[in-house]
């Protein structure tokens, strides 16, 4: 009997001592201990965990994720993670396959942010080596107070929401190659957007009191509805707004024609059309916008740019301009003739 008595203590002892152990383990996972793999200089610990790994940059006390481990579907970006005693908060999330650096295994289905990553950058490689989209991303969360400042994401096709709370001092959202998100709502905090490229159904809305954009029908425009910031949608016909002076950088994979009023004065920076098939009709009198070096590039990807102009004098004028201009490849007419035809090679 005193046998029997002394196994059910022990019995007991060891259950409590193991209920312990286990809760402790689960309070170290929540405090995200990372072990360092090496030091790559005095500024750089590079670290794996269980389901992501990254380096810690101690210039900016803080941590950097680059890869997610294959099989994770939902991955909660952890506040801060722990490394040689050290708390560190974890301030970006960069996925950069380019050149590898980013061994990144696709299967991420939902990313919930936490509030102290201030950066989402996807960089993927266009190279047959690397896959260049994010083809498993549904959903991204952000939560109230989140210090996010920046969201890059260059293709994730099936991505349908990014959860967007109203507090958020979002700066930057450059999109591309998302068709299936509907909605953005966007703080009043924001500075530049590029969202249209290839969503045909996107429908933008700007919270009021933003400084820097707003929104004019299918047109994204600075505050003073003087610059074309992007245009949303799948119109394949857009008449640009009548305040427009600057077309800014343009990206609208449905775009086939530009009608530009008499209003516009300047093509500021590079304008791509990835329907590869694009017309401009300009409707001046007496002499063409002007056109910013370097910018109407990207023509070696498209069948050229087609200019429809009123008469010989404004042709005459474009044609000067699109050849400083560093343009590839364009046509202007007048109705349906071809009057000149640009080559730079």
């Amino acid at each position: 009997m005193k046998k029997l008595k002394r196994l059910f203590s022990l019995t007991m002892a060891f259950i409590i001592l193991a209920s312990i152990c286990v809760s402790n383990i689960g309070a170290s996972a929540n405090k995200h201990y990372v072990p360092p793999l090496f030091e790559y200089d005095n500024n750089t610990i590079y670290f794996s965990e269980n389901d992501f790994s990254g380096f810690i940059d101690t210039k900016i006390s803080g941590a950097v994720i680059l890869d997610i481990k294959a099989g994770t579907k939902v991955f909660n970006i952890p506040e801060t993670i722990i490394c040689n005693g050290t708390t560190y908060p974890v301030k970006h999330l960069y996925i950069w396959t380019t050149y590898g650096y980013s061994n990144f295994n696709k299967s991420v289905e939902t990313i919930n942010v936490s509030r102290n990553i201030e950066t989402i950058w996807f960089n993927f490689s266009i190279s047959s080596e690397y896959d260049d989209t994010f083809d498993t991303l549904k959903t991204i969360n952000i939560p109230a107070g989140s210090k996010l400042k920046s969201i890059d994401l260059p293709s994730c096709p099936k991505l349908e929401k990014i959860n967007i709370p109203s507090d958020l001092e979002l700066k930057n959202m450059s999109i591309g190659g998302c068709p299936k998100l509907k909605r953005l709502s966007l703080p009043k905090t924001l500075k530049f957007c590029r969202v249209g490229e290839e969503a045909p159904k996107l429908k933008v809305n700007i919270a009021k009191g933003n400084k820097y954009l707003k929104v004019k029908g299918n047109q994204i425009l600075s505050r003073d509805g003087k610059e074309l910031i992007d245009i949303v949608g799948n119109k394949s016909k857009v008449t640009v707004c009548k305040t427009v002076k600057v077309i800014g950088n343009v990206e609208n994979k449905y775009l086939k024609q530009l009608t530009i009023g008499e209003n516009v004065t300047k093509f500021s920076s590079c304008f791509l059309n990835t329907s590869k098939k694009l017309k401009i009709v300009l409707k001046h009198k007496n002499k063409a916008p002007k056109i910013k070096k370097y910018s109407l590039v990207g023509t070696h990807d498209m069948k050229g740019i087609n200019f429809y102009v009123e008469n010989k004098k404004v042709a005459k004028d474009l044609k000067k301009k699109l050849k400083a201009s560093g343009i590839e490849k364009a046509k202007i007419l007048i109705g349906k003739k071809v009057v000149y035809r640009i080559f730079n090679y």
